[in-house]
């Protein structure tokens, strides 16, 4: 008995190979667009939750210690000798608070870090460039005092956590409201005093 073979085409056209490729081309850019938002948000989330977490040590803090306990932005918190910069960020031009803070137990009640003052925390820059993100307090202040009781010297505070400005879906930026009892909240609304 003879066997006879018959060969068939099975390759792919040029045309078909093409129209596959434009579609994982299509899906590719998709996922990479999705991935670039969810890098984003989470990046926010993340600043938000550490600024809540050290707005909380400080009140803690001064309640445990009964003394006034400062947190302030600074532009060198890792430095031998950190420093609270002047005022709290410029919407735009600095990442605020982003580019980092200290916490200190503040003995001569200046609100000022100096060699008699016992640091708690140091928090490096979080966003390395205003094009990153930025935290920007409302009103614009440097530092924030809390008493023996945990109160807040002032009024209500916000802090308005800023998506990086490649990516302009505002839904990425968080609120972290203060009133002046000291709590702190997160809010994806812009908070107002309540």
């Amino acid at each position: 008995m003879r066997r006879i073979f018959r060969f068939t085409n099975c390759g792919v056209s040029l045309v078909e190979l093409m129209i596959v490729m434009v579609l994982v081309a299509g899906l590719a850019a998709t996922a990479v667009s999705a991935f670039g938002d969810l890098i984003a948000k989470s990046r926010i989330s993340a600043a938000t939750t550490t600024l809540q977490a050290a707005l909380l040590l400080a009140r803690a803090e001064a309640i445990k210690r009964d003394k006034n306990v400062v947190i302030c932005r600074s532009t060198n918190p890792n430095t031998v000798t950190p420093s609270c910069t002047s005022n709290g960020g410029v919407e735009g031009s600095d990442a605020g608070w982003g580019d980092g803070w200290i916490i200190f137990v503040d003995q001569d009640s200046d609100k000022k870090f100096s060699s008699r003052d016992a640091l708690v925390q140091v928090q490096s820059a979080i966003f390395s460039r205003p094009a990153d993100g930025a935290i920007i307090p409302t009103p614009n202040r440097s530092y924030l005092s809390f008493t023996p009781t945990g109160q807040t010297f002032g009024s209500y505070m916000r802090f308005t956590i800023r998506r990086p400005e490649s990516n302009l879906n505002s839904s990425h930026d968080r609120y972290l409201c203060l009133a002046s009892g000291g709590r702190a909240r997160v809010d994806d609304r812009l908070c107002v005093n309540k």
